[in-house]
């Protein structure tokens, strides 16, 4: 599907992100946070999704912005300073053709830095397992803790699938925020170890162990989850209020 908060798009509408202005504090609790579950396998073929790494496409995403930013006052001589409660900065067609003839093409839309584990169809499919997808190689390469717990008696005649979700938060005009975007890193590492603490805490997923009995969010989160994968069932229209 496509993604309306990626930086593919902002440059398909002749915009760029002023990602300093993509800032923690900024974020609106009240309006929530999106998860946007997009893609789904069955979870024996897992690894043919590639390694999804919220530090790897941080990275890609801010690197294509600075560039694209040096073009335009290296190479066009133009100012970037705007209205600073302004997130996007209008960038004319020309240029956009040329930052996109320099730099190729930008990064992934969104990485998927979070996952959900379920058993079951239909009706009867629940969950049983969440995650986050922070390392740089692939964590289903080698066995999965969870994936493991699953070849006991009780999973055997069930079938096993894992969806992979994208986050984006809303500002206090609600106004996107893609977890990618926020800075410095190190606070966009905050808000998704908080998430899946906050999930773990409050939808019980069955073979967690950490944070399952014990409340380790920090930040309030109202979380509304939105299943646009192969299998809409699991967790539609899911909300959850996480409390620090």
């Amino acid at each position: 599907m496509t993604i309306h908060h990626s930086l593919e798009y902002y440059l398909s509408i002749g915009c760029l992100p002023f990602l300093d202005r993509y800032r923690l504090k900024d974020i609106n609790s009240e309006y929530g946070c999106s998860i946007g579950l997009d893609v789904c396998f069955p979870l024996y073929k897992v690894l043919e999704m590639d390694a999804q790494s919220l530090d790897g496409t941080w990275n890609e995403v801010n690197d294509y912005v600075a560039n694209a930013f040096r073009i335009i006052t290296d190479e066009y001589g133009e100012e970037l300073e705007i209205d600073e409660a302004e997130k996007l900065r209008d960038v004319d067609r020309e240029i956009i053709h040329e930052i996109e003839y320099q730099q190729k093409t930008p990064p992934p839309a969104a990485c998927y830095p979070i996952y959900f584990i379920s058993v079951g169809d239909d009706t009867e499919e629940r969950l049983v397992y969440v995650g986050i997808t922070s390392a740089k190689t692939h964590r289903f390469t080698g066995g999965h803790s969870a994936a493991l717990k699953l070849h006991a008696p009780e999973y055997e005649d069930l079938s096993k699938h894992i969806y992979f979700g994208t986050v984006v938060f809303l500002d206090h005009e609600k106004k996107y925020m893609p977890l990618e975007f926020i800075q410095p890193f190190e606070d966009a590492k905050s808000l998704l170890s908080n998430l899946e603490a906050g999930l773990i805490y409050y939808l019980k997923p069955e073979l967690n162990t950490t944070y399952l009995n014990k409340n380790h969010a920090r930040f309030d989160m109202f979380v509304n989850i939105e299943n646009h994968s192969s299998r809409p069932n699991l967790l539609n229209n899911k909300q959850v209020s996480i409390q620090s």
